[in-house]
């Protein structure tokens, strides 16, 4: 089948970047090119973009007419910007475009600099840069105003311009200033098409911001509450559309924005009407954006119609493709705010089989959404495949070649282009999931972490223990949903509280617990949640064992800390461990091992800050050697990100009793912190995690910085305990906050001492039981103040001292409660 892709996506940037006719020498270039159409792909088109920059900027270097050169290079660098973005790859889109700008400085035209700061505002938008694309954008504007351009370019990028500030407006909800900068960018497109000959090709160009525009405007207008006017708005929009007989590829929006009106003044049947239509163009041209949209709000809507199994296939069909765009492929800012988006439709799908009482299918989608989220937040960051190298770069070229043919369809064209190129897409699309197949065939875990591979209630049922109950929870907006997985029997519960009235809860917990004279409060919190969070589901519990799977904010809640009517921790009754997911269960099973005897232990790594000191992390590792005589032990210095890199592969269990840094805007980024060598940055980071090849039957990290103040979606901490068992372990030992002082040696010794004779989880739960019933080593916790909160004294006493005669008290919460097990328990 004949390949248009580099052709079409070549026209595609010349139409959308609204530029001039070029010049003489450029148009040679673009014919041969053209020539070339055999071999036509976006990448190749990147790269003759490339070539053609780098031979104009020689000749400029070399004095022939530099200005007319510069200008070239400066074109198509930004020509490159946006086919780079077209196939997802957002780091050389901004290159491109900065040395589009860089060049087009040296052309010394208003227009060329004009051209490129737009290229640039787009690219850093695209990475949610949105400081340094206002930066540009009030700089372009600046330039605009001083160049007293005339005519058409001033028109053009006019338009462009209040395009990008109404975006702007639009992210600060600023509805009233959005709306006045797209009518002013309207504006500016009429003005130009009304100076332009009929048959000057920016003419289409031109209509095409116009109805784009309009299409904007509408929605603001819609979200600012002007109905009619948000009408009236998209109406004008398809008069525009037939007066200048345009092919429009977003027309699906137009009815999706018509049809969310009607929703709102709650005239189901005609938003109905208008989602369907939708959805059937949407279909037509193959836009998955558009379809996974439309088909979301015409499930919404029979759902508000009363017709829930009706909904349920378009809820799956919205799923499906939320499941299917490749989301790494898109600007960074629809990948941060795709699932934000598509995380709905699965709330909607798990409400509406909860409400049909299809408890398992409720449960399936939710271990669905969880996928997908990690899926959103690996990105494209992360080098996942350790043992098959060539995989990376299949995957690479079959993403690039749908991204390809995806930018080439929303381009428009002729109509047996067109055909073409859809039924190409079918087939990359088909190669794609053939791909996938293979490779769950080879590499299942591999695979889990390209595409959403979630197990079912039955296989998690197949996988759990007769004796342990798996609690899942996930937090909607007004309720907690709660699903009792065991064995032989899944039930269901959910409680109603506000997302936000659960956080302040966690939030007001988090706080109490550093606070020990304040144990009567923090009992009381504790109580608490545990009525809303524990009880509902105890009456539904079999097992001694309890798998917790967290979500949202309950990933930094210690559930074995909540305390029941009966006045007793959840740990004194039952053994508790962690997942992020259910679906986690397959691959933390298969690589269930032998604790064995060699540790290697890295504690106090030095980091160049005296106040980052761990004293205690020293005794710790110490500790671990005296237990495990086949130990490492690397202390300060010696400490190395190097050494945890190389030594980790050949040990049984790696303890680090240094800090951990968490970062919730990348958490791709978190980092344990070790030394520093001339080799590495003393930062082990999550994706650097993810390429390492362990065989350790599990990791310990004693000090994780997560903050008691500091709340999130727990992505930071689950891409961190994930990275370590893909990695290789079954098992991480992590902590919720940073005790960092003695009591943390004391629990990790009893912990280390046990972990001899019992299971990970027993293991670590007796340690926990031994600091609450204060049988810790009393002349080692008094040796300076605990926690960086002071001697404890008479602020809380143990259970089995209940004089207070030992100095220092474990027995609270903040001590023994931060450590939790995630993974495998055994």
């Amino acid at each position: 089948m004949k390949n248009r892709v580099s052709h079409i996506a070549l026209l595609f940037v010349l139409l959308m970047e609204g530029c001039s006719t070029p010049r003489p020498e450029f148009e040679t270039k673009v014919s041969s090119f053209r020539a070339a159409e055999s071999t036509a792909r976006v990448r190749e088109a990147l790269a003759f973009y490339e070539s053609q920059a780098q031979q104009a900027e020689k000749q400029a270097s070399a004095n022939l007419s530099a200005k007319q050169y510069w200008e070239v290079a400066s074109r198509n660098y930004a020509f490159a910007s946006r086919a780079a973005k077209s196939i997802g790859d957002l780091q050389k889109s901004i290159l491109y475009a900065e040395k589009a700008l860089q060049t087009a400085e040296k052309a010394e035209q208003p227009v060329i600099r004009l051209n490129a700061i737009h290229r640039l505002i787009v690219a850093y938008r695209d990475v949610r840069r949105f400081d340094l694309s206002d930066e540009y954008l009030q700089r372009g504007t600046e330039i605009l105003k001083q160049a007293h351009l005339d005519g058409v370019d001033h028109d053009r990028l006019e338009g462009l311009l209040q395009s990008e500030w109404a975006r702007a407006f639009e992210r600060k909800r600023n509805h009233a200033d959005a709306a006045e900068a797209y009518r002013v960018a309207i504006t500016s497109h009429r003005n130009r098409i009304s100076k332009l000959d009929p048959n000057n090709a920016e003419v289409a160009s031109a209509r095409m911001e116009v109805v784009v525009n309009l299409s904007s405007l509408g929605f603001v207008y819609s979200r600012a509450g002007q109905l009619e006017r948000a009408r009236e708005t998209f109406v004008e929009a398809f008069d525009s559309i037939n007066e200048w007989r345009l092919k429009y590829p977003y027309e699906y929006r137009l009815y999706q924005g018509i049809g969310q009106i009607y929703r709102l003044q709650k005239q189901l049947p005609k938003a109905l009407e208008n989602f369907q239509k939708a959805l059937a163009l949407a279909a037509a041209q193959r836009s998955a954006d558009g379809i996974l949209a439309a088909s979301e709000r015409v499930g919404y809507v029979l759902r508000q119609m009363g017709k829930t199994r009706e909904a349920l296939p378009y809820l799956r069909q919205a799923i499906d493709h939320v499941e299917s765009i490749r989301t790494r492929l898109q600007s960074a800012e629809n990948r941060q705010t795709f699932f934000e988006r598509g995380s709905g439709v699965y709330i909607e799908t798990i409400a509406a089989y909860a409400s049909i009482k299809e408890w398992a299918e409720a449960f399936n989608f939710s271990e669905r959404a969880r996928s997908r989220a990690f899926l959103d937040v690996l990105g494209t960051k992360v080098q996942l495949s350790k043992t098959a190298t060539g995989l990376s770069a299949e995957e690479r070229e079959l993403n690039g070649r749908i991204a390809g043919l995806r930018s080439a369809l929303t381009a428009g064209g002729e109509e047996t282009d067109l055909t073409d190129l859809s039924a190409e897409l079918l087939e990359a699309e088909k190669a794609y999931r053939d791909f996938l197949t293979k490779l769950s065939r080879e590499n299942k875990e591999q695979a889990s972490l390209m595409s959403v591979k979630p197990l079912t209630a039955k296989q998690v049922q197949e996988l759990i223990d007769p004796e342990t109950s798996l609690i899942s929870y996930l937090v909607t907006g007004n309720l907690v949903r709660i699903w009792i997985v065991e064995k032989n029997r899944l039930q269901y519960v959910d409680v109603r509280v506000s997302k936000k009235e659960l956080t302040d809860s966690v939030r007001q917990f988090r706080k109490i617990i550093s606070t020990p004279g304040e144990l009567e409060t923090f009992n009381k919190i504790a109580n608490a949640l545990s009525k809303r969070l524990i009880e509902p589901v105890l009456p539904y519990v079999t097992g001694k064992e309890m798998i917790i799977v967290p979500h949202d904010v309950l990933h930094y809640l210690p559930f074995h800390a909540l305390i029941g009517s009966d006045g007793r921790y959840l740990i004194e009754k039952y053994s508790i461990s962690y997942l992020s997911s259910a679906s986690l269960l397959q691959f933390v099973k298969e690589k269930q091992r032998a604790a064995g005897q060699k540790i290697l232990a890295l504690g106090n790594p030095d980091l160049n800050d005296p106040k980052m000191s761990l004293q205690f992390a020293e005794i710790e590792a110490k500790e671990i050697q005296s237990l495990y005589p086949q130990s490492t032990v690397y202390l300060n210095k010696e400490a190395t990100e190097e050494k945890a890199k190389t030594l980790s592969p050949q040990n049984d269990i790696i303890h680090f009793a240094s800090h951990a840094e968490l970062k919730e805007e990348d958490p791709l980024a978190s980092a344990i912190l070790l030394a520093k060598t001339d080799k590495e940055d003393g930062r082990l980071e999550v994706r650097e995690i993810f390429g390492m090849d362990l065989k350790a039957s599990l990791i310990v990290l004693s000090a994780c910085e997560t903050g008691l103040g500091k709340l999130s979606s727990g992505d930071e901490l689950v891409g961190l305990t994930r990275a370590f068992i893909y990695a290789g372990t079954p098992s991480v030992v992590a902590s919720l906050w940073n005790v960092e002082d003695s009591s943390t040696a004391q629990l990790m010794a009893s912990f280390y001492k046990n972990l001899k004779t019992m299971s990970k989880v027993e293991a670590l739960r007796q340690a926990q039981l031994a600091l609450i019933r204060g049988q810790a080593n009393s002349d080692l916790l008094a040796r300076r103040g605990i926690g960086g909160v002071s001697k404890l004294g008479d602020a809380s006493q143990t259970k089995s001292d209940p004089s207070g005669s030992l100095s220092i008290s474990t027995s609270h919460p903040y001590f023994w409660a931060p450590f939790i097990l995630v993974g495998e328990g055994k």
